[in-house]
């Protein structure tokens, strides 16, 4: 549901001077005021509230006008020194006072502001605490609160009916989860023996912190066209608005009927990526060396399933997956950079049309797993990693701010997005090292496997011509 908000812009733009606006906002459904920093008993009592209704601002260091008109009347603030430990407090309330832990988020305003008389050494602390669909938020004390129209104060709800529509209430959400996880895309009908990568990726996972983009088309092709990043890209010539936001395709040098990378985006901050995955299936074994031709490892590979007993296998080449998720990691990046959003995202990958399909990487440490446990092999026709269809069910993608260096954070965002597809699969999503002690890690190995995968290519594209 759409957020109130009592200012013209985000809490992350505001600006000490921007509380002016709450002469004019009084406390109740959305807003409380408080002079000081209550104990954490209380502030879990409002934020938990907040989340149990329609979600709102909670002020600490701004006094209301009166009770007969209560909206902000004056700005003492909280002592700067505090500030630190006042945080610190407010983190811990709601880590050990409610359950389930609702979202919010914080800002600290300073002072001077002579726009609302704030002193040099005062501060306010600004909380906005969202709606949430993972409500109801239970108390410490047992008791579930929620905001209640002129009350300045939460209240603890007891109606059973009210109770029973807090514990619906991510019902529709978990719906809308689970028919976007099971639309797949139409194929025609020689599409539908070719294997398909399909990522879902959401920022605003619970719908709770009201996220929406007014990214123009222009800025859209902008990010979305661009050839070079810091590790990759993915760039897109096509990209077009469509019903819910917008489509961006790679048409240069493929016909624009078959369905290639492409990648839809929705102002809510939610792709889809649709990946074409490389299947061979050869009559004879051996020939396999010849289609694959520039890998390092493809006779080893060829050897391993003659061994293991494998006649006429449908082989999917992954091995330029890796360097094809950088570009996405970068491209999403790019997205969510310009939206403003700078939390971590979550994703889900979809392998379809994958039926008894065994997968081929170029990196020796997979072999040998290969060697040791046999050749893994999908046995459904679809795939969902990870399992689930509700949102709960997804893996965090984290930024890594922490992480010093872009292209460390970028490879960490990819090796996460990648574990997904490695699980599905059966090979390993992380390895430090390989097993003879090379100083190669795991990354380095795909990477260049991807850069072989661009030398087979090449190599295919001579022999047809």
């Amino acid at each position: 549901m759409s957020a109130y908000s009592p200012f013209d812009k985000n809490l992350k733009d505001l600006d000490t001077s921007s509380l002016s606006a709450l002469s004019q906002a009084a406390e109740g459904w959305y807003i409380e005021y408080k002079r000081e920093v209550p104990n954490a008993a209380s502030i879990a009592k409002s934020i938990s509230a907040f989340a149990n209704t329609y979600g709102g601002w909670l002020f600490y260091g701004i006094a209301e006008k009166s009770k007969e008109d209560a909206v902000a009347g004056a700005f003492p603030g909280v002592p700067q020194t505090e500030v630190d430990s006042y945080l610190q407090r407010i983190r811990q309330a709601i880590a050990g006072h409610v359950n389930p832990s609702p979202h919010f988020d914080a800002k600290v305003l300073y002072g001077p502001c002579d726009t609302i008389g704030l002193a040099a050494d005062r501060a306010i602390i600004c909380i906005q605490a969202p709606w949430s669909p993972a409500a109801p938020h239970v108390h410490k004390s047992g008791q579930i609160y929620r905001r209640v129209a002129d009350g300045s104060e939460p209240r603890p709800e007891s109606d059973r009916f009210v109770l029973d529509q807090l514990f619906r209430r991510a019902d529709d959400l978990r719906e809308h989860y689970r028919n976007w996880i099971n639309s797949d895309p139409e194929f025609s009908k020689g599409e539908e023996e070719r294997p398909y990568l399909r990522l879902m990726l959401v920022a605003d996972l619970w719908h709770d912190r009201d996220v929406r983009s007014v990214m123009s088309v222009d800025e859209i092709r902008d990010i979305m066209g661009q050839t070079a990043g810091v590790l990759g890209a993915v760039p897109f010539d096509a990209v077009h608005t469509t019903s819910t936001g917008f489509v961006a395709r790679q048409l240069t040098n493929n016909n624009p009927f078959n369905l290639g990378v492409t990648w839809r985006f929705q102002p809510t901050l939610i792709s889809e990526v649709l990946i074409p995955l490389n299947l061979h299936v050869p009559h004879r074994i051996e020939s396999l060396s010849y289609e694959l031709n520039g890998y390092e490892n493809m006779d080893r590979f060829a050897r391993l399933l003659i061994a293991q007993r494998h006649e006429q296998p449908r082989v999917v080449d992954l091995n330029y997956l890796f360097n094809l998720l950088i570009g996405v990691v970068e491209t999403q990046n790019r997205l969510l950079n310009k939206a403003g959003w700078t939390s971590s995202y979550f994703a889900k990958a979809r392998l379809l049309n994958v039926w008894r399909t065994v997968p081929f990487l170029d990196v020796p440490p997979v072999l040998v797993g290969f060697e040791k446990h046999g050749i893994p092999m999908c046995l459904d026709g679809e795939v969902t990693t990870p399992d689930g269809s509700g949102p709960e069910d997804f893996a965090e993608i984290s930024r890594f701010d922490e992480i010093d260096g872009e292209p460390a954070r970028i490879l960490l965002q990819t090796l996460a997005l990648f574990e997904p597809v490695a699980r599905a699969y059966g090979f390993p999503g992380w390895i430090d090292h390989d097993p003879v002690g090379s100083a190669l890690i795991y990354y380095e190995e795909l990477q260049s496997a991807g850069r072989r995968a661009m030398e087979v290519q090449r190599f295919r594209n001579e022999r047809e011509r």
